[in-house]
């Protein structure tokens, strides 16, 4: 399988969820998958890079915590998903919610995985114990994303348990992340300012979920507290403050970011493992730590997955009581014995989450997402409020394109007519558009089918205004026409809503059909997906050669091509644009009628590339245009 990864941040093994990420990336690999990362940041191999988004205000602290987020960008969503048979979603941000919408547009089985937990977010503001703004964001989260996808990934039963009783209503596959081969117990010597000391270690981010001031608080009032070293591996916005709390301590902690070559080392080095968390999805660096055997003391919270992996009662401290903390570290150190046979059962009880036991219930997760897509389709979003209020009925305009009525047709036909000239202003002063080829259309008697490469969010307007007087309708996504405002002017150009199911879609067909007839012309953007400003031609859906087929009406092939801006258009930054339009053509009637689409669709494509060398050769060195921009 080709599988994309869509995470905000991969360089940086700063956070549990990259760590996850670049583990599963290796494994599939090792499996024989192609896979293909799409994330902000710098160009690696097997990587598709997206732009960093910045956030004015918020962005030291993003940065503190670790994070970062990356921007929307089409050409980079389209390069990473093409030929894709999975896209599997870290992330419920901005980034993953667009990529989404294009997988959708692109017919890509997804999933997603639920990895932010509300609390993480909710405890940098100082409101982590806030039930209702809790609430408030997992409920966000479904609405703005989880609500579209039919499998969710949980790295623990605890966060499945938690979706479930939101009513997230998907299937929910509890995975691990999963422990990578290369923490085991292994006898490592210890550095110097951890010798004759008991080591005591965290992993995590130094943020106020992660609660290292009950560790500092613990250790100050252990019996041994002379004799004790903490160490806390990571980063964040509360070291300096946990700095001067533990000043009273005998031994300084040592705080430090480490690779996971030098975390392996540095486990094997502790005496015990502390997992002080509130909020806890899964516990990655707990598992790792339990699989080097080091013997864990974690909180009982409510809201943290990791207490799972306790194998006795002194292995768990109540949530917030530093108090009972000491008494458990105080146990451990008391009874090397007992804990040297508990570091044995620890190690042993992590073999079954293991990366690659992990990687393989993941797989099944895919087949099955990829085999529900194929049978189920879709999960249908619904509407909010404020859409059905703004948007088209979809479901409406399909059926009155279908029934075809003479007089509605014959009106709406008259009001787009009246407001092509308004639009022909618009691209004209807007995007200084030029159309060339129009005597091609002379000779037309009766329908036709029109295609366009698709370049930019206006060029419907454009093959409107290309195509006047023909009535016009344009196959367009049901998302579209629900976008508020916009989706109305959609609506006027003679857009109509793709079916969403298989019986809706032979209606549909058939209604087009009927409109080829009946003298319309159907307009195709064969390449599917929007990337704006893109040079060339990409892959071909062959609906539109299908239906010509059919209906034995010729094709247009229209090129809308991109030329530098000059004269009165040097404000622009961007290109402006010419659409030209092809002299039809017709299917091969001696062929089949499937072998006929394909002849007819190759054709098409020369004719439409054609076009675009006719740019080339007036504006030499423009075909150097980039195609990331925009």
């Amino acid at each position: 399988m080709k599988i994309v990864l869509v995470i905000d941040q991969f360089d940086d093994s700063n956070n549990g969820t990259t760590v996850t990420a670049r583990r599963f990336a290796n494994q599939l690999r090792l499996c024989g998958h192609e896979v293909v990362i799409l994330a902000g940041g710098e160009p690696c191999e097997g990587k598709v890079c997206a732009p960093i988004h910045r956030i004015p205000l918020f962005q030291k602290l993003i940065e503190s915590q670790g994070m970062c987020f990356a921007k929307p960008d089409i050409q980079a969503y389209y390069t990473a998903f093409r030929d894709a048979d999975i896209i599997h979603f870290y992330m419920p941000f901005r980034f993953c919610r667009r990529g989404e919408e294009l997988a959708r547009q692109m017919g890509i089985p997804t999933v997603a995985a639920f990895h932010v937990q509300p609390e993480n977010i909710t405890s940098t503001l100082f409101l982590g114990k806030t039930k209702c703004v809790n609430e408030l964001l997992y409920r966000w989260f479904y609405h703005v994303f989880y609500n579209r996808f039919d499998h969710i990934h949980c790295p623990s039963a605890f966060i499945a348990q938690q979706l479930e009783q939101r009513s997230y209503g998907a299937k929910l596959w509890v995975i691990s992340n999963g422990v990578a081969d290369r923490f085991v117990p292994m006898p490592i010597e210890r550095a110097p300012q951890l010798a004759d000391r008991f080591t005591i270690l965290m992993i995590g981010r130094l943020s106020g979920e992660k609660r290292q001031d009950l560790i500092i608080e613990a250790a100050q009032k252990s019996r041994y507290a002379d004799h004790i070293q903490l160490v806390f591996a990571g980063k964040g916005p509360k070291e300096a403050a946990y700095r001067r709390k533990a000043k009273n301590l005998r031994h300084p902690p040592v705080f430090g970011f480490y690779s996971q070559d030098e975390l392996y080392q540095l486990i094997n080095m502790c005496d015990l493992y502390v997992h002080a968390s509130d909020a806890e999805i899964e516990g990655i660096s707990c598992m790792e730590a339990l699989a080097c055997g080091v013997v864990p003391v974690i909180s009982d919270s409510a809201l943290s997955a990791t207490g799972q992996f306790a194998l006795c009662e002194e292995s768990l401290f109540r949530a917030g009581d530093s108090g009972d903390l000491a008494r458990k570290i105080d146990y451990w150190i008391e009874h090397p014995k007992e804990k040297k046979e508990y570091s044995e059962k620890y190690a042993r009880a992590q073999e079954e989450n293991r990366v690659p036991a992990c990687v393989a219930r993941a797989e099944k997760m895919y087949q099955q997402a990829i085999s529900d897509k194929k049978h189920k389709g879709y999960r249908r979003v619904p509407l909010s409020r404020w859409r059905k209020l703004t948007s088209p009925d979809c479901n409406a305009i399909r059926r009155h394109f279908c029934r075809g009525g003479a007089v509605m047709t014959l009106l709406f036909w008259g009001f787009t007519t009246l407001l092509s000239p308004i639009l022909w202003l618009i691209n004209k002063v807007w995007f200084g558009l030029r159309i060339e080829g129009r005597e091609n259309l002379r000779d037309l008697k009766g329908g036709a089918v029109s295609v366009m490469n698709h370049v930019h969010p206006m060029d419907c307007t454009m093959a409107k205004v290309a195509l006047m007087p023909h009535r016009l309708w344009f196959l367009s996504l049901a998302s579209n026409l629900n976008k508020p405002f916009t989706g109305w002017l959609v609506r006027f150009c003679g857009g109509v809503p793709l079916a969403e199911n298989v019986h809706d879609m032979a209606q549909l067909e058939q209604g087009m059909e009927a409109r080829v007839r009946g003298g319309a012309f159907i307009h195709f953007y064969p390449e599917g997906m929007l990337v704006p400003y893109y040079n060339g031609l990409r892959e071909f859906h062959p609906g539109a050669f299908a239906l010509v087929t059919r209906v034995g009406c010729p094709v247009v092939p229209m090129m809308l091509c991109m030329r530098p801006s000059s004269g009165l258009m040097r404000w622009r930054r961007k290109p402006c644009f010419t659409l030209r339009i092809g002299k039809p053509l017709y299917a091969d009637e001696s062929l089949t009628k499937k072998q006929a689409a394909k002849e007819l669709e190759q054709r098409v494509r020369q004719a439409m590339l054609s076009m675009e060398e006719e740019t080339d050769a007036c504006a030499p060195g423009f075909r150097g245009f980039s195609k990331n921009c925009g």
